[in-house]
């Protein structure tokens, strides 16, 4: 196993993840009444939007900020 192909399956289990955990909240958000609970789920949504971002943008930052290729 390379060190690639683990950072992809990284990627893949994230992704897989995350789109369940949206999925979810944009149900509870739907059929919730009580404005905490969907105030709580927003900043869940928020959340996991923002761990997919740095999950997907490790590589490229990694390649910037140390001058050479990611996992090659």
């Amino acid at each position: 196993m390379t060190l690639q192909s683990i950072a992809d399956s990284i990627k893949l289990i994230a992704a897989f993840a995350g789109i369940i955990m949206i999925a979810y909240s944009g149900f509870v958000l739907i059929t919730s009444r009580d404005p905490a609970i969907r105030a709580e789920w927003k900043e869940i949504i928020l959340g996991v939007i923002i761990g997919l971002c740095v999950v997907f943008l490790a590589p490229w930052l990694a390649t910037v900020f140390s001058g050479g290729s990611y996992c090659s």
